[in-house]
């Protein structure tokens, strides 16, 4: 797992781009009342493992906010898009962004907002 103190690959910046990734989809979360797609990203360039979350109203293309924490390939054989909110929730960190943050990406912790109605409560490092 990667650790954000040690910035060796482009994926432990908070602003790396998509396509620093080979996404693996792995649906969407039933249970939020907006649509919220969970994936696995690999990095292309060190194989590090995230949990990558993004949420969007249906009219928009672009995610309103989205989330990617280091998680490892162990624990991503049992993630379910469900339960990944809790997942990056217990993650010591996880990078944030979007127009709902106002920013590209942060590093942030703590509780994860799926439902565009409540605010977001992370706590920037």
């Amino acid at each position: 797992m990667c650790d954000v103190t040690e910035l060796r690959c482009r994926c432990l910046a908070p602003e790396c781009n998509v396509d620093a990734f080979h996404e693996t989809d792995i649906g969407a979360d039933s249970t939020s009342s907006y649509f919220s797609n969970v994936s696995f990203f690999d990095c292309r360039f060190c194989g590090s493992r995230w949990l990558y979350c993004s949420v969007a109203e249906e009219v928009f293309s672009r995610p309103n906010r989205w989330y990617r924490g280091p998680i490892s390939l162990k624990q991503s054989r049992t993630i379910t898009p469900e339960y990944a909110a809790e997942i990056l929730a217990i993650l010591p960190w996880y990078f944030c962004g979007g127009s709902d943050f106002d920013t590209n990406g942060r590093v942030a912790s703590g509780p994860v907002s799926i439902d565009m109605e409540v605010d977001a409560t992370e706590v920037a490092l």
